[in-house]
C-alpha cells in the first residue's frame, strides 16, 4: 500500500476525531475497512506525533490545534528528508536512527548500492531504495516508534563503521546539543554518531532550540545540520557558533 493512501487515511482519522471528539478501534475499522491492526499502526503514528492521545481504547485529539499547523509540520519534515536523501552517494554504508523525518529517508534516496542500518522496525514497511539494503539492528522493540534498543541492538551496531549517519531528535539547542525523550535510544544514538565518519542532523524549525530529557550528541560533532527556511538568523547563527559545520535550510 503506498504511503500516500496511509496518509489520506490517517488525515481523515484527524478529521473524524475532530467532528467526533473520540472514536474507538472498531468505529475506525468499519470506517475505513481496513483491520484493527492497520488501524493501531495509524494511532500509534498519530500518538507519536503528538496529535492524539489514546486511553481505555478511545481515541482522542491531543489538544486543541489546526489541522493545517500539523500536516504543514507533516510537509516540512518531508522536504527535509528528501533533501538529505540527497547526501546519500552510491556504496554508502549508512545509519539511520527511529525519528520519523530521518527514515523518510529511504522514500527518496536515489543512489544506487546503499546499505541502511537502522534500529527503527518501521523501515520493514516503508519504501525501499532502488537497488539498497536495509539491515534492522535487532534488539527490544520499543512501541508506539518501534524502535529497536538494549544490549542486543549496542552489540550489532558496535560492529559496524557507517559512512555518514543520519539522526532525528526530540530537541536540538546550542546549549545542550542533540536530545531524545527516550532514554533507551540515547546510547544508540551515541554509538552511531561513534561509529560513522560524517554525521547529519535532521531537524525541523520548531526543535531547534527544544531541549529534551537526554542528550547524546554535541554541536560540535555534527557536520550538517538539515532544517527548513523557518528557522531564523539568530538561530542557525547560535549553532554554527556551537561547532555546526554547515546547515542546509529547505525552502518549504
Amino acid at each position: 500500500m503506498s504511503s500516500s493512501f496511509v496518509n489520506r487515511r490517517r488525515e481523515e482519522i484527524v478529521r473524524l476525531l475532530e467532528k467526533n471528539t473520540s472514536m474507538n478501534v472498531s468505529d475506525l475499522t468499519k470506517r475505513f475497512g481496513v483491520s484493527s491492526l492497520t488501524i493501531r499502526r495509524d494511532l500509534d503514528h498519530l500518538v507519536e506525533e503528538g496529535i492524539i492521545e489514546r486511553s481505555y481504547g478511545m481515541a482522542t485529539l491531543a489538544a486543541p490545534h489546526s489541522l493545517d499547523t500539523d500536516y504543514e509540520r507533516e510537509h516540512v519534515k518531508k522536504a527535509i528528508a528528501a533533501r538529505a536523501a540527497q547526501l546519500v552517494e552510491g556504496g554508502e554504508m549508512i545509519y539511520i536512527n527511529t525519528g520519523t523525518t530521518a527514515l523518510g529517508i529511504l522514500e527518496y534516496v536515489t543512489a544506487e548500492g546503499v546499505t541502511v542500518i537502522t534500529n527503527n522496525g518501521r523501515a520493514l514497511s516503508s519504501t525501499q531504495p532502488p537497488s539498497s539494503t536495509i539491515i534492522l539492528t535487532g534488539g527490544e522493540i520499543r512501541v508506539p516508534k518501534w524502535s529497536m534498543t538494549g544490549d542486543f541492538a549496542l552489540a550489532n551496531i558496535a560492529q559496524v563503521h557507517a559512512d555518514k549517519c543520519f539522526m532525528s531528535c526530540s530537541g536540538l539547542s546550542a546549549e545542550r546539543g542533540l536530545t531524545t525523550n527516550i532514554a533507551q535510544e540515547m546510547r544508540i544514538n551515541m554509538l552511531m554518531l561513534d561509529n560513522s565518519r560524517v554525521h547529519i542532523a535532521l531537524a525541523d524549525s520548531s526543535k531547534i532550540g527544544a531541549d529534551a530529557s537526554f542528550s547524546y550528541g554535541e554541536m560540535a560533532r555534527i557536520d550538517i545540520l538539515v532544517t527548513d527556511s523557518f528557522a531564523t538568523d539568530d538561530q542557525i547563527d547560535a549553532l554554527m557558533a556551537a561547532g555546526v559545520k554547515k546547515i542546509i535550510r529547505v525552502s518549504v
